[in-house]
């Protein structure tokens, strides 16, 4: 009950003494020691450990800039080689273990085929191009597909791009 008393007493007291010059001794009051300067002397709680006593102001624009176009040079993509879409499996593609069908590819030629969610590939060779369903690029074996992803999220978005038959 006499600390809810005392330390507004102190408070208001106290309050205009920092302006006059001297320290008020808000830390004292409360039973702690006042802290010591480096000299030895009192230090002045009221001066900012930072060196400045006033507000400090940030120059710079007070508006931010005007958008802006920024120019991206994509090279051109010469879209006879490559084919985006899907791809599925089976459990075995033609006889051959390299083997992979892929009607929009000419048959025989060698053909990478790259997951577009992780970047993974594969390379198999169309020797078995047949028609498939709509949005299905190209059908893999079970072994070359879990090489670009898991079995159980087929289909998956593939980059299918080709050289000549060789």
């Amino acid at each position: 009950m006499l600390t809810i008393v005392a330390l507004p007493a102190i408070w208001l007291f106290t309050r205009g003494e920092a302006s006059r010059g001297t320290v008020a001794p808000s830390l004292g009051a409360a039973g702690l020691a006042t802290p010591e300067a480096p000299g030895g002397s009192v230090a002045d709680t009221a001066s900012d450990p930072f060196g400045t006593n006033g507000p400090i102001f940030i120059d710079g624009p007070t508006t931010p800039p005007k958008p802006a176009v920024i120019q991206i040079v994509v090279p051109r993509q010469d879209g006879t080689n490559f084919k985006d879409g899907a791809a599925t499996y089976k459990r075995a593609v033609g006889a051959a273990p390299d083997s992979c069908s892929a009607p929009n590819a000419a048959f025989g030629a060698t053909l990478t085929v790259t997951n577009r969610d992780n970047g993974r590939v594969v390379t198999c060779v169309n020797r078995k191009p047949v028609a498939l369903a709509a949005g299905l690029e190209i059908v893999l074996s079970a072994d070359q597909f879990e090489k670009i992803g898991r079995l159980v999220d087929a289909p998956i978005p593939v980059r299918v791009s080709w050289t000549a038959a060789g």
